[in-house]
This record gives C-alpha cells, structure tokens and sequence, in this order.
C-alpha cells in the first residue's frame, strides 16, 4: 500500500501538539507509514519540528486562504486542529482536498476540531435552557444546522462548511467536538489550555476563584491526551480504509465525565487555596458581564457559552471504534497540578481575534 501524506495544522497548541506528540509516539504501524507534515509561522517553530521528523510548511496565517487550499492538495489527510472558529481556513482546506481528490481520483479525508458550545443553551441572555444529554449518534448536524438558523456562531458554522463542502467536492470529512478540555499537553510548545488557565489568572488578581451566579449549569469533560487518542482512532480506520462514520454521521464526542460550573469553581479554588495562591476557598459570585469582562476577553456570548450554559455530551460513536479514554480519573488531581504548572510558567496572555469579540 502507498504511504498517505498527513498534514497537521496547530502543533504549536495545546491541542494540535499533543495530538502531534500522539503520532510520534504510536506503535500502530498503519500511522507510523505517513508521511507528515505540519504547519508553522516561525523559522523556530519549523527547526522544532523538524528535529522530531516531521516536515514544517511555513505560512503566514489562517486569514491565507489561497496558500491553504494550495498546501492542502498535497495531503490524503489533514488533521486542522489549529482553529476550530476559523471558517474560512476549514473551507479553503477541504477544498484544496477537494481539487486532489478530482486530480488523483483517491481518497482524501480532513479531521476538524471543534467545541460542544456549539450545543450550549442560553439561559441567561436567551432564555433559552437545554438540559439534556446529546449523544453522538442523534443528528447533531442537523442541529447545529437549527441553532445556526437561530443565531451564527462561528465555531459551528465551521462545522456545517466543512460538512457540506465535503459532501461537495468528495472529501471524507470528521469533526471531534470537545467540551471542557483539562490536563496538561504531551506537544513540543504551549501545554496549557485556555479555560482553567483564565479562570486561575482571574483568581490570582482578584483573590478568588469566580463563578456566574449559582453555577447551576453543567458541561461534560475530557483530557487533552484523551481528545488526542480519539483522533489516533480515526487515524487508524482511515489508514486501513475501514468505512467508519462521516460528514453529516460523522460529528464525534469525546467525553469521560461532567460537572456543573459551581463544581469546577470549587475544585479549583480548594486547590488554589491548599497552594497559597489565593486568601480564601470560598468561591466569589461574578455577574455574566463580569465573566465576560474577567475571563472571555470581553465577549459575553463566549462567556455564557463557555462558563454559564448547559453542554451535556456522550461519546458513543468513539467508543464503538475503539476508543478507550484513560485519563478520567486525573480530573479529581488535574486542578492541583494545572495551578502548579501555572504558577510556575504562567501562559501567555491571549489576544481574541477581533472577529470573534461579538461572537
């Protein structure tokens, strides 16, 4: 069997690194036969990853289009993990694939990361509460083609472009929808996420650990190095061309437990506190606007999204294919060590794209 060019977008996050680490690291000889590439935007970040094997691509950003759709015609495979919100990227990707698939007549598949805010109520600014537990196997598609009759958001309209292009040009395509995502990254750069890092830097300038009103709410979680495992799955039915289920059936969740906002706040407070880092373990209410303002660079749709609604998942199609999360029970242990990791190599600030300050 020819090897099948792979291509990797965002291994210098969270995210996209680990899955990066995860191939490097698999003994499933199906992936070892790839032939990978990855994108980056500096001469240090390219000398990095050539030095673990993989072949760097430069370019200049996500907003390039025309150079994406370009680099993606070289690729079987395109894992773009970089950005799940950047719909113009996704839809320049699996059009490139599209054009490979017309040229050379063989398969060609695209995996897009993605967020179970898609599936977020609003009961806060909406009045609009879901409390149910979506399963994989219903036809998320569908409602993710619902809500974005209702409201766009940027995130899930990437879902329903890289859905229907797809269909269009021919290209296979996966999305992994994540909710909250803990632990600490295996990738060869930025190893923490963005969620538990805001809500600790919050704490340590006010304090205190917040949450939005009652923290009622709930939302399912999973490890980074499970999210990643679930796309090694993918990748491992792809190489052997196992029919598996995508584009409009193919919307994956990955999940290995939930919690309810006021839960996360509290663990994460009782361990802040047990490290000094904050005066008290009592947990501070904060108003939707003063989450926005503390913890969502401003945006209050991203805030209720993220830290004030309902986003209750279960991966059953996953689990079907094989995969086999191992890494739940570090929720229970994440909170302490992702306080120590912070607090000895705080992240950098992030800047929110200035398309999404109202998304």
């Amino acid at each position: 069997m020819a090897s099948r060019s792979l291509l990797i977008t965002g291994v210098s996050g969270y995210i996209g690194g680990t899955i990066l680490s995860s191939i490097l690291a698999t003994q499933d000889q199906s992936i070892q036969r790839l032939k990978i590439s990855a994108l980056v935007r500096s001469e240090t970040h390219a000398s990095t990853v050539q030095a673990l094997g993989v072949c760097p691509l430069m370019f200049s950003s996500f907003d390039d289009t025309e150079a994406l759709e370009k680099i993606a015609e070289k690729f079987d495979v395109i894992i773009h993990a970089g950005a799940g919100w950047h719909t113009p990227s996704a839809k320049a990707l699996v059009t490139g694939q599209g054009a490979r698939r017309a040229a050379l007549d063989r398969p060609v598949h695209y995996i897009q990361i993605s967020g179970t805010s898609n599936l977020s109520d609003r009961p806060h600014t909406d009045g609009y509460t879901d409390t149910h537990q979506f399963s994989d196997e219903e036809d998320i598609y569908s409602y993710e083609k619902y809500r974005e009759s209702r409201e766009t958001y940027y995130q899930r309209t990437t879902d329903v472009t890289v859905i229907e292009t797809g269909e269009a040009l021919g290209v296979t395509t996966y999305v992994i929808m994540a909710p909250t995502i803990f632990g600490l990254g295996t990738g060869p750069f930025n190893r923490s996420s963005i969620q538990l890092p805001a809500m600790i830097s919050d704490a340590v300038k006010s304090g205190a650990v917040s949450v939005v009103s009652e923290g009622k709410t709930i939302w399912s979680h999973v490890h980074v190095q499970d999210v990643a495992s679930l796309h090694m799955t993918l990748l491992e039915h792809i190489c052997t061309e196992s029919q598996i289920p995508s584009g409009r059936k193919g919307i994956y969740f990955c999940e290995t437990g939930e919690h309810s906002h006021r839960e996360f706040s509290e663990m994460l407070s009782k361990a802040t506190h047990e490290l000094g880092v904050v005066p008290t373990a009592e947990v501070k209410e904060i108003t939707l606007q003063q989450a926005g303002d503390k913890l969502a660079l401003g945006s209050l749709l991203r805030a209720e999204l993220s830290f004030a609604a309902n986003a209750r998942c279960k991966a059953v199609l996953g689990r079907k294919l094989g995969w086999t999360p191992l890494h739940g029970a570090e929720w229970d242990t994440t909170f302490h060590a992702e306080v120590e990791a912070f607090m000895k190599n705080p992240p950098r600030e992030r800047e929110l794209p200035s398309s999404l300050t109202k998304n």
